[in-house]
């Protein structure tokens, strides 16, 4: 084969690679970390502009709660006209042909039950509930945003790894080339490396079919450019905790602190469901402006009303089960939820620590399949080896290679899953409710 067709290749495999990894794009301060790309995800995020809608619902219906406490004050007016009485009738307010009315009537809740009270410690429980809701959907786009952060930059380093794969081959095909030449080495040999570049730029065409598909969703998280480079900044521990230090971190997760408030919350709708056995006081005012008949002359009167329920159709009593029906769910999905939060931590936990151990295998096995490599091409120009035996070996280190940065990549993800899941990782939620 002559040189001149060499060339291209060597182009073709080098804008291929270049195309994987833009040279122009690898600005520093361009790239997104994965906090970067968790900022920009949260910002984003219609699910998390929901829940902060939702926190201010709930702070309304507390400053409702609350004026069930005030006094209401409310104006009243009136004119009727009816048919006069026959001539000699007694006149009363009520009878009156003409009956103008103004009044404004002030009412002053005096007792009713303790409902109002619990309403309001109901509320302010659902609002901080509400509040973890907003917090624990704030951990789930993180556990979203790293998965497709590390899923990026496995693909990509895959890509850069075939890449190196088809460098390394190419400089084969120029070495049996040149023996080909001179008799040292059959065209068989020459042809069964081209196979294997061939065969390494289909693998990239697919992964860059792959890498696609993931820069959507980076961008559709973000909403960020497709292509924006981005760069991990993140590290492995030389070695875990043990695993109750993360369980340790159940009791401080959004979603259990969530359901935590809403059993007291429960507890407080029984107290509100209760409160309807009670009486209720209430102190009533009005002050007339305009009056008719023989109490015109009469400006204000006060009322002190006491209402003692005797029978409601067992209603009472029926909202007083429902309520007990609630509490008892409340627990439940406090156990559910505390239960699902243990298997999680269990889980990642166990895949962290496989995956590291299994990083101390794949780089003892992939120096020792790089320096057998290394050997098996100097011993190939002693012919001491075929060319089979060190397209196998260069086969052996990249593949070792590929799987060493892709175990790297995913021990990674799941070691920022782990940390997200015990609620020890630094800067997911946020510190404050969202204001308005």
């Amino acid at each position: 084969m002559k040189r001149s067709s060499v060339l291209p290749k060597a182009l073709a495999c080098g804008l291929l690679i270049c195309t994987a990894f833009p040279a122009g794009r690898g600005v520093a301060a361009q790239e997104l970390t994965l906090d970067d790309y968790f900022a920009a995800a949260v910002r984003r995020s219609e699910v998390i502009a929901t829940q902060s809608e939702l926190i201010r619902q709930a702070e309304e219906r507390y400053k409702q709660a609350t004026a069930a406490l005030l006094p209401t004050i409310s104006g009243y007016g009136s004119y009727l006209w009816q048919d006069p009485l026959p001539t000699g009738a007694p006149s009363t307010p009520s009878n009156l042909s003409r009956q103008p009315l103004a009044k404004v009537t002030a009412t002053q809740p005096l007792f009713r039950g303790f409902r109002e009270i619990a309403a309001m410690r109901q509320t302010e429980a659902l609002i901080s509930a509400q509040s973890d809701d907003y917090q624990n959907a704030r951990v789930l786009l993180f556990k979203d945003v790293v998965q497709n952060y590390y899923n990026v930059l496995a693909i990509e380093r895959d890509i850069f790894n075939l890449g190196e794969e088809i460098r390394l081959n190419q400089e084969r095909e120029k070495e049996i080339q040149a023996r080909v030449r001179i008799g040292r080495s059959r065209v068989s040999e020459l042809l069964n490396v081209q196979s294997t570049i061939s065969t390494l730029r289909a693998q990239i065409e697919q992964l860059r079919g792959q890498l696609s598909v993931a820069r959507e969703v980076f961008a559709f998280l973000s909403g960020l450019a497709a292509d924006t480079p981005l760069r991990d900044s993140e590290t492995l521990p030389a070695g875990v905790d043990p695993i109750e230090n993360y369980l340790a971190g159940v009791d401080s997760r959004p979603d259990v602190r969530a359901t935590r408030q809403r059993i007291t919350a429960a507890d407080e709708n029984l107290t509100v469901a209760r409160g309807g056995h009670l009486p209720s006081l209430d102190l009533n005012g009005n002050y007339y402006f305009d009056r008719p008949g023989y109490l015109s002359d009469s400006n204000w009167d006060v009322q002190l009303a006491l209402t003692i329920p005797i029978y409601a159709g067992g209603s009472v009593q029926s909202k007083v089960r429902e309520a007990t029906s609630q509490r008892t769910q409340a627990e439940l999905a406090m156990s559910q939820v505390t239960r699902a939060a243990e298997q999680e931590i269990r889980a990642l936990y166990q895949s962290v620590v496989l995956n590291i151990t299994q990083l101390e295998a794949l780089e003892n096995s992939t120096d020792a399949a790089k320096k057998s490599y290394e050997a098996q091409s100097a011993e190939y120009r002693l012919g001491l080896v075929i060319n089979l035996d060190v397209l196998q070996a260069l086969t052996a280190f990249q593949t070792n290679q590929r799987a060493l940065d892709r175990a790297r990549l995913t021990a990674k993800a799941d070691y920022q899953r782990l940390l997200a899941a015990s609620a020890r990782r630094a800067g997911i939620t946020s510190a404050a409710t969202p204001s308005p």
